[in-house]
Formats: structure tokens, C-alpha cells, sequence
């Protein structure tokens, strides 16, 4: 499995707590591609604008401007505000409960997406998100949408946050999933081309073994 250079991107979808971060880290590191989850970008625009009371418009431009900086290698995200690392500000609660109305507005998505496309020019990478695959890279190489039952990733997202109470990780999930494929600007949904894979029965090397398959059935 050597990068090879015509799969320039391989894009991966998903609702909230499919796999999609975990499985991207992985097949990154495996086929030596940068790696981007889209999300933290919108969990920095979140933070940045609550923590100068400034607009979410006003703040997603500062990845252009340079305030804000990413890292993309070694299957790593990590987000840096006036050379500030900011990573792991960026997933409280608070955050949780205001990303998803700040993703809807339509200047702090086009912003991200021109940059996340540029950043897809600039090598190999393996891009995660609810809208990858039908907006920021339409052209990918391979497609990939993960699906997964509200129970699993419930008791997935409870492993992240520490947290047992499921019923509200269940309500909070419900409530993503419902302004992410209502809204107006970028919905999730299932590329035509994409293939779908359902991750409730397979842990995370089984799911990676899977899009491997692709990439080489398709690779040939």
C-alpha cells in the first residue's frame, strides 16, 4: 500500500460519532496521506468567536488570515490560535451544544471549504465531514459514507466524553442529525458514488480493512 499519487483524495462522511475521525487517523497513517477532520475547523470558529465576542462570519476567516493554523500530517489535527495551541479547547460541552448552529451559516462555510480545498491541492489526504464528498471535494478519488445506529454511537460518543448518561448523548445526537441533514447549505447525505459502510458490526481495523479493499479494487 504505497500512496500512490491517483488517489489524490479520499473523502469520508458521516453523522455525528459514525467513526468517521477514528477511521480517518488510521487509513491515513496506513497509506501515508494528510489528514483533516473538517469539524475542528468549525469547532475553532465556534471558540474563537465566543472567546473574542466576535462574529462566526468574522472569525472563519482567520485560517486565510493566518491567526488561526492547522496541522494536517501524521494523521494529526491540531489547531493553533496566534500560535496558541487551542486543540483541546475545542470539545467541551459549550462547544458541542454551538457548533452545529454555527456550521449553517453560509460565509463560515464557504470560507472553511475554499480553504479546505486548497489544502486538498497541496498533497495526498484523507478528509473527513457530513459534507465532503457532495461539496468541499466532489472530485474525490474515493468516496466513503459510514453509517451506524443511534445506540452504537451513543455508547461511542459516552467513551469519548467520559459521560453514562446515554439518554442525553441519544437526545444531543438526534438533534445534530436533524439540523445537519435539514439544513439548507451543505446537508449530509449519501454521495451518489460514495460507498456505504455500515460500522455497527465491525470495530475500527475492520472498518479501515474495508475502504482498503476499495482503494486497491479500485487502484488496479
Amino acid at each position: 500500500m504505497s500512496g500512490n499519487t491517483k488517489f489524490k483524495s479520499i473523502s469520508i462522511d458521516g453523522p455525528a460519532a459514525s467513526g468517521k475521525s477514528a477511521v480517518g487517523k488510521i487509513l491515513s497513517l496506513e497509506l501515508k496521506y494528510n489528514f483533516l477532520d473538517t469539524g475542528i475547523m468549525y469547532r475553532a470558529v465556534t471558540y474563537i468567536s465566543l472567546l473574542k465576542k466576535i462574529t462566526p462570519e468574522l472569525a472563519s476567516t482567520f485560517f486565510e488570515k493566518r491567526k488561526m493554523k492547522l496541522t494536517t500530517e501524521n494523521s494529526k489535527n491540531s489547531l493553533f490560535y496566534e500560535n496558541k495551541d487551542i486543540t483541546t479547547l475545542l470539545y467541551s460541552k459549550n462547544i458541542d451544544s454551538k457548533v452545529s448552529e454555527v456550521s449553517k451559516k453560509s460565509i463560515v462555510r464557504n470560507n472553511l471549504v475554499d480553504f479546505q480545498r486548497n489544502l486538498a491541492i497541496e498533497g495526498n489526504i484523507v478528509m473527513v465531514g457530513r459534507d465532503i464528498s457532495t461539496v468541499v471535494l466532489p472530485n474525490s478519488n474515493l468516496k466513503i459514507f459510514l453509517r451506524a445506529g443511534l445506540d452504537i454511537r451513543a455508547i461511542r460518543r459516552a467513551k469519548e466524553i467520559s459521560s453514562i448518561d446515554i439518554n442525553i448523548i441519544k437526545k444531543s445526537i438526534l438533534i445534530r442529525d436533524q439540523i445537519d441533514s435539514t439544513r439548507k447549505l451543505s446537508p449530509l447525505k449519501i454521495a451518489k458514488e460514495s460507498f456505504v459502510i455500515d460500522t455497527d458490526e465491525l470495530d475500527l481495523v475492520g472498518v479501515v480493512s474495508e475502504i482498503k479493499k476499495l482503494y486497491e479494487k479500485i487502484n488496479d
